[in-house]
């Protein structure tokens, strides 16, 4: 049979056991937003403005309006590639596009403008931006804000476009900013960060932060053995040991009998005092 004590060390060390493999740890590493600024940007018009260039590095104009020359639409988009890295498992908390407006036409107003994913590769170099025809095609619109001229910095939320990007879902073919409706000049406005194109403090922006979920894996423990009895050998049967006769008093005679020894001790010890009592007298007196 096993004691108590001995059990109770076991039966925690299985219940422990049970509850590690039934939760395994989840820890998350995260990384906190990190601004990026483009590595690759362009901005482009449908037609000759009547000053500058049609297509800019550091111009970027975006929307919908009616020349007041030609009376003709133009349209104005800026093509923007950030540099994300691809983390096949990481999350995407959150994503930001960030992009200052210091100019607008044809005059104070403004119109909703959407961010749109570019679906094909693209080079500053490597695109005739003087034919509309020519530009990198784009896709749905991930993200709409009203823009307007009473502002500086306008924002827009991009996570699902850069979880995309991070995950390998989609290709990083970088973004545009565009008017919501991208064929059509419904609403007559157009912006644009132009007077501070020098200026690297405006230039536009993508805050994103990432999140590195591991799991921790926890190394197999071998199941403890209940300690088992050992097994009983045989047992030679002990001889039966012979009864010695013992002589005891007849029946009925017994408490006389140990009164009798009781009585017979008490006087020979009475006995014993008188010879040493009298022995002890009788020295005294012969010293003196």
């Amino acid at each position: 049979m096993w004691h108590n004590r001995e059990l109770k060390p076991l039966v925690w060390s299985i219940a422990i056991l049970c509850l590690l493999a039934l939760a395994p740890r989840i820890q998350v590493y995260s990384q906190p937003p990190a601004p990026i600024t483009p590595d690759r940007s362009v901005g482009v018009l449908s037609e000759d403005p009547g000053y500058g260039e049609r297509w800019s590095t550091t111009i970027f104009p975006f929307g919908n309006y009616t020349g007041t020359v030609s009376g003709e639409a133009v349209f104005c988009r800026t093509y923007l590639h950030f540099p994300v890295e691809t983390r096949p498992g990481a999350l995407v908390p959150n994503a930001t596009l960030y992009v200052y407006v210091d100019d607008f036409w044809p005059g104070p107003g403004g119109a909703p403008m959407s961010v749109y994913p570019v679906e094909e590769d693209w080079t500053v170099e490597g695109v005739d931006w003087t034919d509309m025809a020519n530009w990198p095609a784009l896709g749905a619109p991930v993200a709409t804000t009203l823009v307007t001229s009473d502002g500086e910095w306008f924002s827009w939320d991009v996570r699902g476009l850069v979880e995309e990007w991070v995950s390998g879902a989609r290709p990083n073919y970088g973004l545009a900013l565009a008017a919501a409706e991208l064929s059509a000049v419904t609403d007559n406005w157009a912006a644009a960060r132009r007077l501070t194109a020098n200026s690297p403090e405006t230039r536009p922006r993508l805050e994103y932060s990432l999140e590195m979920p591991t799991t921790v894996t926890i190394a197999p423990t071998p199941t403890p053995q209940v300690p088992q009895a050992p097994a009983s050998s045989p047992v030679s049967p002990s001889p039966t040991p012979t009864p010695i006769p013992v002589l005891l008093p007849e029946t009925g005679s017994s408490g006389a009998f140990r009164g009798e020894m009781v009585l017979l001790a008490g006087l020979t010890l009475a006995a014993s005092g008188v010879v040493f009592l009298l022995a002890g007298r009788w020295l005294l007196r012969r010293h003196r």
